[in-house]
């Protein structure tokens, strides 16, 4: 498990990156053994992930002005959980095979420690907004609206952090990017669709 300490260290290296700093890859964990660790974020990332998740719930039931008590609440959360768990691993296994043939095998085990360490500071503006929508404070538009921001936002810090760890150029730092996000669309998608079948 991790600790409180290293969570601590994560936060404050996640947010120096943020800045574009690239000493905050000194606050993080980097070997092997951190490398392993850093999967056990998703427990971190679990109660968070439940407050933007119901606040989707939500949105859903005010949007299809659907009953809450005909609303399949467990094919929703069973889509959502399966979703968070092939999300937190396809990416790894994937850049796995691909490291070597793309010379990037040196730096691996330190991208995806800070992936996934940083995977916990980026949710936090999206909890933020979940909260003040599921408290009345913000519309449901305006909440998406803000998450797409957020979006472009966390693309770019992703980019950024590629660029730092891997030294890789241009259209190869671009492409591992854009592969993380399509590996992340594709597998909700078709989780989405397998539980609608």
């Amino acid at each position: 498990m991790v600790s409180v300490r290293e969570v601590e260290a994560s936060i404050k290296g996640s947010w120096l990156l943020f800045l574009n700093r690239e000493e905050g890859l000194r606050w993080f964990d980097l070997s092997i053994s951190g490398f392993w660790r850093s999967f056990f974020v998703i427990v971190l990332l679990l109660p968070l992930f439940a407050i933007t998740s119901l606040a989707e719930k939500q949105l859903l039931l005010t949007e299809t002005e659907l009953a809450s008590e005909v609303f399949e609440t467990a094919a929703f959360w069973s889509v959502r959980l399966i979703g968070l768990g092939l999300d937190w691993i396809a990416m790894p296994l994937v850049l796995a095979v691909m490291a070597k043939p793309l010379g990037l095998e040196a730096h691996y085990p330190a991208f995806i420690a800070v992936r996934n360490w940083t995977s916990l500071f980026v949710s936090i503006p999206y909890v933020f907004t979940a909260s003040l929508y599921l408290g009345g404070v913000l519309s449901g538009g305006l909440m998406y609206l803000t998450w797409l921001t957020f979006l472009v936002m966390i693309l770019w810090y992703r980019f950024q952090i590629t660029r730092m760890i891997f030294g890789a150029s241009m259209g190869l730092t671009l492409g591992i990017v854009f592969l993380d996000f399509v590996l992340s669309i594709f597998i909700q998608t078709t989780v989405d669709r397998l539980v609608a079948m």
